[in-house]
């Protein structure tokens, strides 16, 4: 298919990559900043524009910016019947009415960066389209990049941005804990990490739910209560670490 990404951060670049990957032709890179454009369409082939209203030649348009920057994107461009989507995993598909009548959602839902290599086969992709064709367009090019294709509705894909925000936003920010913690009394995030992997390698086969392990999960109160005291200098730790182990009790004991 020919695509026309607009922006050139880490969603663009790495879609921009894949796609061409892939076997598609980038007709055009669209971003406001020059250099970052500039260099994103060299890269793919593409030609660059940071102008709006000189977008065209191209099947999807796809915008990858950030949220807050979706709705001004999409009323500076007007495509007719051509397929635009963005990337957003939580904006409505509805801001980019206008741009074209056939429109939707191109969501990955993974962590993306432009230096880092991803191997889209296995990120999954969330489509979503105002319209059957559309949507089977947009699962097309989806699938052409991914076995992970997800055909879902808006509702579901909020739900998933929280429920991964869960999983990888709070996590990461507890394994900072983690560090910091460790590095304040002289050892580091190493000692824990063969614990880290070997709970990932867990989610395999099993639900969270059923290898919820620790003190909360036992019920040990004791230890409970002397972690709490390990913590008692920093009352934002002891807070966070309270939170966490009421939530574990009351879900093993809903069971």
């Amino acid at each position: 298919m020919k695509v026309s990404i607009l922006g050139a951060g880490n969603v663009a670049t790495q879609l921009a990559l894949v796609l061409k990957k892939a076997g598609h032709q980038i007709i055009q890179i669209y971003n406001r900043s020059d250099d970052a454009g500039k260099e994103l369409a060299k890269t793919v082939a593409a030609s660059f524009t940071s102008d709006l209203k000189t977008l065209t030649g191209a099947d999807i348009y796809i915008v990858a910016v950030k949220d807050d920057a979706i709705a001004e994107i999409a009323a500076g461009f007007e495509i007719g019947d051509k397929i635009v989507a963005h990337t957003s995993g939580t904006k409505t598909k509805n801001l980019l009415e206008n741009s074209s009548s056939n429109f939707g959602i191109f969501y990955p839902l993974q962590t993306l960066t432009k230096s880092a290599k991803v191997d889209f086969k296995n990120v999954p992709l969330l489509i979503e389209g105002n319209n059957d064709k559309t949507s089977e367009k947009l699962e097309e090019l989806a699938q052409s990049i991914s076995q992970k294709v997800y055909q879902i509705d808006e509702q579901q894909r909020q739900w998933v941005h929280v429920a991964a925000v869960f999983a990888n936003n709070f996590t990461n920010h507890l394994f900072t804990i983690s560090e910091s913690i460790l590095n304040e009394h002289g050892m580091k995030l190493d000692i824990l990490k063969p614990l880290i992997f070997r709970f990932i390698e867990s989610l395999e086969k099993h639900s969270p739910a059923e290898i919820q392990t620790g003190p909360a999960a036992r019920k040990d109160f004791q230890i409970i209560e002397k972690h709490v005291q390990l913590l008692g200098n920093d009352a934002r730790l002891q807070n966070i670490y309270l939170i966490l182990t009421d939530s574990i009790i009351s879900s093993n004991s809903a069971k």
